[in-house]
């Protein structure tokens, strides 16, 4: 193995002269090869949060491509024998970068890498370029201060504005377009800012992201798509589009007004919109393995729904009910997400 060379000014670190960090880019081969990974420093690998990271990776051939932050690494060496002509770090294969942020993301492009199976197309991958930041002069005392420092401020983007703006997965493009034109949708409100609503005050039916998994229900009868899944969805993209818009005008007509008002019903919690979805599906909607259709007159399925009682004074629903905020002006009733399927076994008995 050859030495690496990473380029970039190494700038000191406020006014120490023997702390400092080198911000440059490097291949993905390097980093595969100079990482370690100190368990004295990290947390222990999730190794649930490595498939979704993957997921994202496959979109680098998109025309958006992929971002990363950067990764945070520690040279424990001292760097003046490494660091030529005053831009240039050569780093021996003998040497590694302790990781200080990016432990996930290197084990998700590890298990990428080892996916392709073409050998042009897998250079092509391991050459690409990504941007690092490397400390210099740092004890081990100052990595975990650093680590927590970068995972105790950092702050995650709101779901439901990746779901506005993020085009490449076309289940974002399908929520943000219906949106606009269901009028069903706009009249409940779907709220593309925030996470998580602020219950009892907000009133609006969903999150897009709630609103993205209410649907991923109604289609494929589960919350998480694969490629396949979101495949059918390109290919069905206008007949899936026009059948959702009609199926939300049906379903709104039927059900209480302003569903989004937990004082009033609980049709706003998001454990009975799943509950509603793995109901719509399994009542209208037919799955083969590549393609998606809807039984015929399947408004009458939806017209059941205004046969049930959403109030939270139904006693059916009273063993789902658990109290939020209480004993404040805002105490309401609140429903698990957990409860969705029990919560599906009692609309089909109400129905059937």
């Amino acid at each position: 193995m050859f030495s690496v060379k990473v380029l970039g000014s190494i700038d000191i670190i406020n006014s120490n002269n023997k702390k400092g960090v080198l911000s440059s880019q490097m291949k993905v081969k390097d980093i595969l090869n100079l990482h370690k990974i100190d368990k004295a420093v990290n947390r222990d690998i999730s190794y649930v949060r490595i498939p979704k990271i993957i997921k994202y990776i496959e979109n680098e051939d998109t025309n958006m491509g992929i971002f990363f932050p950067a990764f945070v690494f520690s040279f424990r060496e001292d760097p003046i024998p490494y660091y030529k002509n005053h831009f240039e770090l050569e780093i021996p294969p003998n040497e590694k970068l302790i990781v200080i942020d990016g432990q996930h993301r290197i084990k998700a492009l590890e298990n990428y890498a080892a996916k392709i199976e073409d050998e042009s197309r897998k250079e092509l991958f391991l050459n690409s370029s990504l941007t690092v930041q490397i400390y210099f002069g740092l004890s081990i005392e100052d990595e975990k201060r650093l680590f927590a420092d970068i995972n105790s401020n950092a702050k995650k983007v709101s779901m439901s504005l990746i779901t506005k703006f993020d085009s490449r997965d076309i289940l974002n493009v399908l929520v943000t377009e219906l949106y606009t034109l269901c009028d069903s949708l706009q009249v409940v409100k779907i709220d593309f800012e925030k996470s998580r609503l602020v219950r009892p005050n907000n009133d609006y039916f969903a999150t897009s992201m709630r609103l993205k998994g209410l649907i991923s229900l109604i289609l494929f009868g589960k919350k998480s798509l694969n490629k396949n899944d979101l495949d059918i969805i390109k290919s069905q993209y206008d007949d899936i589009i026009s059948f959702l818009n009609r199926l939300f005008e049906e379903l709104f007509l039927v059900l209480p007004p302003n569903p989004g008002n937990v004082l009033d019903s609980i049709l706003g919690h998001y454990g009975t919109q799943q509950a509603l979805g793995y109901y719509i599906h399994s009542a209208i909607v037919i799955s083969n393995n590549n393609l998606i259709s809807w039984v015929n007159n399947w408004e009458e399925d939806i017209e059941e729904l205004g046969s049930i009682d959403w109030s939270v004074n139904n006693p059916l629903w009273k063993k789902f009910l658990d109290i939020n905020r209480k004993n404040t002006p805002y105490e309401y009733f609140s429903i698990s997400e957990f409860a969705a399927d029990e919560l599906y076994s009692v609309i089909k008995k109400q129905l059937y």
